[in-house]
């Protein structure tokens, strides 16, 4: 059975056992429903890895022994691969330090090799950081113009072809509905979250750090008289943040939640009125695919992400300033079409099975053996 690896080249909390939505976890169970073997790899950088974690018939998830440098997870061996009789490998791996030697590994073991790809270049607050990191990722560009590299966004696909990278398309990020619920009416979901069922609400989803944006929040809620704000996350301003909302009036407003089981954020999405991402660089953003994909509209800020998720004034709104977004929710809120068509552009385009398909045909093309694995429909 043709099998696909996708290992997890970054060692932060996102991709640990238990973590919710694992991008790896989506995709793997997306290949395995066409007819693949697929593995996802996650590293563990401290005592004995776990035993493997059955995602699917035919999809699990395997824990490999690293060291890390930083958020980069840096693999003791690649050689479990040939151990699962891996044929391709799918790497979402940036600018990680792990791509080179994952890349000669591949080579030298006839493993196939490609990329799908969201950044080009470091986003490190810290200048001197990111110019080294910049550095080091010339590497990667190196392994990347010589084999298949996809990019997340449109945005990511034109960074690629200034660095001199042959972009083999878009290939977006997709939904993991095996962990997404039935979604449920707005009734439903208020009468269960206890909401007003008049209410206008406002939903932001994310951490409440800096590159979040978070305390834009407060002027946007100001400037909507009779709204309230619901925002689901933590972080280090989440102070800055009370203390925003108090000065602008409008903490009596927001009803702040750090933390909260998947199945009640997912209610939340199906309760409000409108969804809010604040994030200008937001790279993708899968609280606003959820957002979506559950029937809330997203107002958003033009990042790479939400400027190519978001069909402006079909399936959402773009806007910029506090003042710009306020009145873009308001508007968002009188466009009763707008949620259905976000509903249906996710499952249309944002689904882990889409970009499966797009990939299998790019392996098939290249003469891979793809006997028994469905590439129609």
């Amino acid at each position: 059975m043709f099998t696909v690896a996708i290992p997890q080249l970054y060692a932060g909390p996102s991709g640990a056992k238990g973590a919710y939505n694992r991008q790896e976890v989506g995709l793997a169970r997306a290949f395995a429903a066409l007819g693949c073997r697929a593995v996802a790899v996650y590293p563990v950088t401290e005592g004995a890895p776990p035993p493997p974690e059955a995602l699917a018939p035919n999809a699990q998830a395997v824990c490999l022994p690293a060291g890390r440098l930083g958020t980069h997870a840096l693999y003791k061996s690649w050689q479990p691969l040939l151990g699962y009789g891996v044929d391709a490998v799918h790497v979402m791996g940036d600018t990680s330090l792990g791509v080179p030697g994952l890349e000669a590994f591949c080579r030298k073991n006839g493993i196939f090799f490609y990329s799908q790809l969201g950044a080009v270049a470091s986003e490190s607050q810290n200048p001197a950081l990111r110019a080294a990191m910049d550095l080091l990722a010339r590497r990667n560009l190196a392994v990347y113009r010589r084999t298949p590299t996809y990019a997340k966004t449109p945005a990511v696909a034109a960074a690629l072809e200034q660095r001199g990278v042959p972009c083999a398309g878009v290939l977006p990020v997709g939904l993991d509905t095996a962990v997404l619920p039935a979604p449920l009416s707005r009734a439903e979901a208020r009468q269960r979250l206890g909401l007003d069922p008049a209410g206008k609400y406002l939903l932001f989803v994310g951490r409440i750090d800096a590159y979040k944006c978070p305390l834009d929040l407060a002027p946007v809620l100001a400037a909507l008289p009779g709204w309230q704000a619901v925002v689901i996350g933590t972080g280090a301003l989440d102070a800055e943040l009370d203390g925003a909302l108090a000065a602008a009036g409008a903490a009596g407003r927001c009803r702040r939640i750090l933390r909260l089981p998947n199945e009640q954020v997912q209610a939340y999405y199906a309760a409000c009125d409108v969804f809010l991402n604040l994030n200008p660089k937001e790279i993708f953003g899968m609280s606003l695919l959820e957002a979506m994909y559950a029937g809330c509209p997203p107002v958003a800020r033009p990042g790479p992400g939400p400027a190519f998720v978001i069909e402006d004034g079909v399936s959402g709104l773009l806007a910029d300033t506090p003042e710009e977004l306020a009145a873009a929710v308001q508007r968002a809120a009188a466009m009763p079409a707008l949620g259905a068509a976000a509903a249906a552009r996710v499952r249309a385009h944002f689904l882990w099975t889409a970009s499966a398909k797009t990939v299998l045909r790019m392996l098939a093309g290249h003469g891979l053996d793809l006997a028994g694995v469905t590439l129609d429909g």
